[in-house]
């Protein structure tokens, strides 16, 4: 059978299994039929910085075409037969390479060197005892609590334990308890280890965020300077010309001290709770990637001869991170869909 292409339609509702948890706005969609009878759904988004469209496969086999934000039906459909031949390649290699939909024996944290055994406890009602008694331990963190649908699921951290009551012969509903259990620790954790970070290197750091991002470690942005410290840079003392310029530079020159200890340009970044999994060294290396981005907004020379004064060893650290992504175990996958 040859490959094929449906038009537009809407994105199916079957395909993730939490529509109760958190109901998405309808999204449209294009169906691609591959050569073995394969039928794959991509979401159709508009975006008003896209160029040309532009198909992509993630880790969890979800298709994602995104398309300049004034182009029409008609248009988009002339593009569709143009990335078949690719999806057929990529579709295979994803399958090969797809991990198995396993739960972890353990959850390791290297960033406080904690390392939590996943322990698959009971049914909703033993979860419910659990509550009580949590309750009366003050020292423990609260209870974690998910409901998709009619699956429910508890999960219960003790020191060295993660504990997982309810629908636990569900793996995608244990998996994003999970991956929810880890966004809230990490944003706990990295937060704190990024801000000491900037200090050490002496960055202006507006604010760290957390989130679930699906294809990259983080990223930044930066914001406007607060009005002190723009008065601070507007008030930056002319040069001096002549012996008076000799002079100045030769004994210093307070007026001109203060203005270089004026705030540079700050930024918030946004890491992705997966860092939390990293190695240290190489979650280290991902903040300095990052901060270094409020001095140089780009990849230029600039840019690498700055984060080579902070993480020397950065090519391999580069390499070791994407590897790092592409081994990612199956229930930490962005909107890893359930197992069918």
């Amino acid at each position: 059978m040859p490959a094929s292409i449906a038009a537009f339609g809407p994105a199916s509702s079957s395909r993730s299994p939490y529509a109760a948890f958190a109901a998405p706005a309808p999204q449209a969609a294009v169906f691609f039929t591959l050569a073995d009878g394969t039928r794959l759904e991509a979401v159709l988004r508009r975006s008003a910085r896209a160029r040309r469209p532009r198909l992509t496969l993630t880790q969890a086999g979800d298709l994602l075409l995104v398309v300049p934000q004034t182009l029409p039906p008609a248009r988009i459909e002339q593009h569709l037969p143009q990335f078949l031949p690719w999806l057929e390649r990529a579709w295979r290699k994803q399958q090969s390479r797809a991990p198995v939909a396993t739960l972890p024996e353990r959850i390791v944290l290297p960033l406080p060197d904690r390392e939590y055994l996943l322990e698959i406890a009971g049914d909703w009602a033993a979860g419910r005892r659990q509550i009580a008694q949590a309750a009366r331990a003050p020292e423990l963190a609260p209870p974690l609590l998910l409901s998709a649908g009619a699956r429910r699921l508890l999960v219960l951290e003790e020191p060295g334990r993660l504990r997982l009551f309810g629908s636990v012969d569900d793996p995608a509903v244990c998996a994003l308890a999970l991956r929810r259990w880890c966004r809230a620790t990490a944003a706990r954790l990295l937060p704190p280890y990024l801000a000491a970070l900037a200090a050490q290197g002496g960055f202006a750091l507006a604010g760290v965020s957390v989130r679930d991002q699906r294809s990259r470690w983080g990223s930044c942005a930066r914001v406007r300077a607060t009005r002190e410290q723009t008065q601070i840079r507007e008030r930056r003392p002319p040069a001096r010309s002549g012996f008076a310029g000799f002079l100045s530079a030769l004994l210093g020159d307070k007026e001109r001290e203060e203005w270089a200890e004026a705030p540079k340009t700050a930024g918030r970044i946004s890491l992705n709770w997966r860092a939390a999994l990293l190695p240290v060294p190489l979650l280290e290396h991902l903040c300095w990637h990052e901060l270094c981005h409020l001095r140089q907004m780009n990849h230029s020379p600039a840019y690498r001869a700055e984060l080579a004064r902070f993480s020397p060893h950065w090519p391999e650290m580069e390499k070791a991170l994407n590897k790092a992504w592409r081994e990612m175990p199956w229930w930490a996958l962005p909107a890893a869909p359930p197992a069918r």
